[in-house]
């Protein structure tokens, strides 16, 4: 494996002996019976249920490891710093001492690994395998500094680590979408990101009225679109013949082969009308494209995937 290590994905420690506590009292999934040996996506949210951050979270001991974009690092680390009180444990930006390498195929790397699984070698290196799907078998190896030598960032390995993400439907959090999206309009319910059983967490109430009193009224849809750079996460998608208000956002870009493949959170009505156009706006061009489904059944109620 090359020593290029993603360049725009960092790591935030909650360690200490109530560190799971405290992180199940605070993320939309269930943390306090999370083993070394699996990965939990989890969301941090507001009062209001929207998603303030996003995570892959795994653990060492009493060390969890909370990976999610860097941009997002500070705010959420100063967030959940200020609701530890009395909490026996400490959150910190580890993204100087664990990084992160993007693995094209865990399968030929741990040729036995399952989805959602974490493999420690040690306790300086964790590969982690996603929940594979249509050939995609990607995962990340976490390694501490130590363990990693001389890392060089490459926004390349960013790139490529995002379209797996993308084609496998899995959306997070940037700094340009915090507090726009409940976790049920960008499909995370859908990928094992809520636990509709566990206790209290902040906005827990309106995400579980979603879900408890009624059928989601958005999803996130996918889209490819000709253009490599300009387009940005939390951008306004608009639909033809609808010109009053914008109908979504777009809630991630990951570019490839000159193209930006998008997740485009939508209302059901409008992404269900027959031969429906959809458009960003960049420089005053009117981009035009279509929405497709995600690669899982959104028309389902909470995780189709459970460990």
């Amino acid at each position: 494996m090359s020593k290029n290590v993603l360049s725009r994905w960092g790591v935030i420690c909650v360690e200490g002996e109530e560190a799971a506590q405290f992180l199940h009292a605070q993320l939309s999934n269930s943390i306090k019976d999370l083993p070394e040996n699996k990965i939990r996506l989890a969301a941090f949210c507001n009062a209001k249920g929207r998603m303030l951050g996003t995570f892959f979270v795994v653990r060492k001991g009493v060390q969890h490891f909370l990976i999610c974009p860097s941009s997002t690092i500070p705010a959420l680390t100063k967030r959940l710093s200020m609701f530890i009180l009395r909490s026996k444990c400490k959150a910190r930006d580890a993204s100087s001492e664990w990084q992160m390498q993007f693995v094209p195929s865990v399968s030929a790397v741990l040729p036995t690994a399952g989805p959602m699984s974490a493999h420690w070698a040690d306790d300086t290196t964790c590969t982690l395998a996603l929940r594979p799907h249509g050939g995609v078998t990607a995962g990340l190896a976490l390694k501490s500094s130590s363990a990693l030598g001389d890392a060089v960032p490459s926004t390349t390995e960013d790139d490529q680590f995002d379209l797996a993400l993308h084609r496998l439907g899995i959306p997070f959090v940037s700094i340009e979408t915090v507090e726009m999206f409940i976790p049920q309009a960008v499909n995370f319910d859908l990928i094992g990101g809520v636990n509709f059983e566990k206790g209290c967490y902040p906005g827990q109430e309106i995400v579980a009225r979603s879900h408890y009193l009624g059928k989601s009224k958005r999803r996130a849809f996918s889209a490819v679109v000709s253009s490599e750079g300009a387009i940005r996460a939390g951008m306004d998608v608009w639909m033809e013949g609808k010109t009053n208000e914008p109908v979504g956002n777009v809630v991630t870009v990951a570019h490839a082969d000159g193209n930006a493949h998008l997740m485009v959170d939508c209302g059901l009505e409008d992404a269900a009308k027959p031969d429906s156009q959809f458009t960003l706006t960049i420089d005053g061009k009117a981009l035009i494209f279509k929405l497709t489904n995600p690669p899982y059944d959104f028309t389902a109620k909470g995780s189709q995937f459970n460990d």
